[in-house]
This record gives structure tokens, C-alpha cells and sequence, in this order.
């Protein structure tokens, strides 16, 4: 692709958030993840902003900051605490790594589909 006079291409690290100038990208990647976990729940309980308020103690103004990714400032563990505030488990494993650094993965286990029988 021709570049004109005033474009220069500017080749990233591979690491997007890195780029963008956050300081530790791996921690906003688990805050961006818990944030859209928690957008995505309340969606699925079909909830207002105001009801996820009362359930979590938080301002409704905090909860629109959280479901649209603006959680620079919010600590993960506070991200955690509106999850179980929605009926969501939070489990934290530490295990023994296979490479001589460990890492720090967030996965998310959807659901399994309830199999109640009905008469």
C-alpha cells in the first residue's frame, strides 16, 4: 500500500494495550474481560443499570462506566464482587507452571443447560 508524504506506517509490539500506553496491559485485559463478562450478564438477567446499582451497592453512573469498558480506575477485585453480586462463582487457582514464568489467565465457563425433566 503507497503511503502519501504525510502517513507513516508505525509498526506495533504485538500488544495492542501496550501500545495504547496502559501501564500494565495484563491486568486491563482481566478488567476489560471481567468488564464485559459482567455487561454480558446483566444483558442475559435482562436487568437495568439501576437494579444492577442496588444489587451491588455501587452508583448506576460506576455500573454504565463498567459495561462500557471504562475501568482504568476500578480494582479487579471490585469487578469480582459485582460478578458474584449477579449469581456468577469466582474461582481463583494457582498451580504450578510449565514454563519457567507463570502466567495469569481469566476463563469464563459458560453455563451448562439445565436438564430438569418435566412432567
Amino acid at each position: 500500500m503507497a503511503t502519501s508524504d504525510n502517513e507513516r506506517v508505525i509498526r506495533g509490539s504485538g500488544d495492542f494495550l501496550k501500545d495504547m500506553g496502559y501501564d500494565n496491559p495484563d491486568e486491563m485485559r482481566i478488567k476489560f474481560a471481567l468488564a464485559n463478562i459482567i455487561a454480558l450478564t446483566i444483558e442475559d438477567l435482562g436487568l437495568k443499570q439501576v437494579e444492577v446499582a442496588k444489587l451491588t451497592g455501587l452508583a448506576q453512573s460506576d455500573i454504565s462506566r463498567i459495561v462500557n469498558g471504562i475501568v482504568k480506575d476500578v480494582a479487579v477485585f471490585r469487578l469480582m464482587s459485582v460478578l458474584a453480586s449477579l449469581g456468577k462463582d469466582i474461582s481463583i487457582t494457582v498451580a504450578d507452571s510449565t514454563s519457567k514464568h507463570g502466567s495469569i489467565l481469566l476463563q469464563a465457563v459458560e453455563p451448562e443447560p439445565s436438564h430438569a425433566i418435566t412432567p
